[in-house]
């Protein structure tokens, strides 16, 4: 006989049975006599009845699971592993795409590499065979004329005949001793390797990005600012321009007469009086030496290594900026006539198919060059002040960034924080003023910028907005240089230089 569970019974009442529920202590069964005691004017429900319904209530939840919560659940499962399944086909399919752009990278790079390397073997193919013909010329001298003269002399002085002894001094010393002609010799062809700068974001953006859906690699967080040195010189400056290498810069403020060099602590080590009013300077990235432009005369101008200054040549217009290029090509900004560009004594140059390089530029006050692309870039102020671009009180002016190759034939223009002209309205977001502008080693662009009162990065190759490298302390950036890709000057409007560390 199958033992039946034990029916509980009041724990208060022992021996009495459970008739009604309280429903207004939470639900409790009770037993007949709770009622008058315990839950005494209590709402109660007869327990069978609410028993009864709970079933009812328990079925419709079954109902729910089975028909609706489970097979959604189990959908979503399915779904789930489905996306996945999906998301590692992508995730493949894009890891092989990667590989073979990156496989397409090397092989351009090894046929670069075949290339130099067959012109070296072509070089020493080139001595090799000079060599040949300079050994040929030479053995023929000394087999067919020193070799026997020398014999003779032998001869002449063993035999002792002094009619041939005075013959062959007369020889001797009437013509031109063979020894002495030269012979016509080929030169070896010599040749250097100058190895090209390899710039890790450069090949980074060339590859491409992996960019994660709600995320863009590119706008990353600002990195902790390190400064290296802050300092405020005893003296006025607004032109910032470092040198390649070491850690010094030259100064200077537009249309005053001297130009300092000064190191990271400020501390000035020269100073060089021009005796004419410097309107603006760059630093030749092959000689390190200091270039300058006067308004006055329209001058080009170079302080030489000992100090002294050499006018170079005359622009055809006011200069207001320029730079000297690894080719030592000078680029002049002039006010209102662009940019031209010209060899160190004045030619102007021309593109090779007979057109003179020149770009066009309202007020080209910054102008900077790139020896890792050898690209020229200028900041255009468009003859409008940062006070009066801020207020609008010259409506239709479009401060700029023109990024142009060496010829001066232009790459892109970028008129607005990150390129694109908005859409609806003056958005104050998208406002732009550049103050200044430099290259860093992978040839990408660093703005002063007065709107935002930063300075930021731009890809050098379309003028995408890249990322913040830099936020004032609610000054003015005025000028900024860039020395040996990690030292980067920062001038604010105080007469205040920052050098902070410019990480890539």
């Amino acid at each position: 006989m199958t033992a039946q569970t034990p029916v509980q019974g009041c724990t208060h009442h022992p021996g009495m049975g459970f008739v009604f529920v309280c429903t207004l202590c939470d639900n409790e069964p009770i037993c007949i006599k709770c009622v008058t005691d315990r839950h005494n004017k209590h709402d109660l429900v007869v327990l069978t009845d609410f028993v009864s319904e709970q079933k009812q209530i328990i079925k419709r939840y079954v109902e729910e699971l089975s028909k609706t919560h489970i097979p959604k659940l189990e959908s979503e499962i399915k779904e789930n592993d489905e996306h996945f399944k999906g998301s590692k086909q992508l995730i493949s399919e894009m890891t092989n795409d990667i590989k073979r752009h990156g496989e397409q990278m090397k092989e351009e790079i090894d046929k670069i590499t075949d290339r130099l390397l067959k012109l070296c073997r072509d070089l020493e193919k080139m001595n090799e065979d000079i060599t040949e013909k300079n050994k040929t010329k030479l053995t023929k001298r000394l087999q067919e004329q020193l070799r026997p003269r020398l014999e003779r002399c032998h001869q002449v002085l063993t035999s002792g005949i002094n009619d041939d002894v005075i013959t062959l001094a007369r020889e001797t010393r009437n013509r031109k001793c063979t020894s002495s002609v030269p012979i016509d010799l080929g030169t070896l062809k010599t040749a250097t390797f100058k190895p090209g700068t390899i710039q890790t974001g450069r090949l980074e953006r060339m590859l491409g990005k992996v960019i994660i859906t709600g995320e863009d690699p590119v706008f990353r967080p600002i990195p902790k600012t390190i400064v290296i040195s802050t300092f405020k010189p005893p003296f006025s400056y607004q032109i910032c321009r470092t040198r390649r290498t070491g850690d010094e810069a030259w100064l200077s403020f537009c249309d005053k007469n001297p130009v300092y060099r000064v190191d990271q602590k400020g501390n000035v080590k020269e100073k060089i009086d021009c005796k004419v009013k410097v309107h603006s300077i760059a630093v030749s990235p092959t000689t390190g030496r200091v270039w300058f432009c006067v308004r006055d005369d329209k001058s080009i101008r170079e302080i030489t290594s000992d100090g002294n200054i050499v006018t170079r040549f005359n622009a055809e217009s006011i200069p207001k900026s320029l730079c000297i290029t690894q080719e030592d090509m000078v680029v002049v900004g002039m006010a209102w006539s662009g940019l031209s560009l010209y060899t160190t004594d004045g030619k102007m140059v021309t593109d090779g198919a007979g057109r003179v390089c020149r770009q066009e530029a309202v007020s080209p006050h910054h102008l900077a060059y790139s020896t890792f692309t050898e690209d020229v870039i200028v900041a255009d102020s468009d003859n409008v002040s940062i006070n009066d671009y801020m207020a609008g009180n010259k409506p239709g002016k479009q401060p700029r960034v023109i990024v142009m190759d060496k010829h001066l034939k232009l790459k892109f223009e970028c008129r607005y924080i990150g390129g694109m002209e908005p859409q609806t309205g003056d958005s104050q977001q998208s406002r732009f003023y550049p103050m200044d502008v430099c290259f860093d080693g992978a040839g990408d662009v660093l703005v002063a910028e007065g709107v935002t009162k930063s300075v930021m990065l731009i890809d050098g190759s379309n003028g995408n907005f890249l990322r913040t490298v830099y936020i004032c302390d609610g000054r003015l950036p005025l000028c900024i240089s860039l020395q040996d890709d990690s030292s980067l000057w920062i001038r604010h409007n105080d007469d205040r230089m920052k050098i902070i560390e410019y990480r890539k």
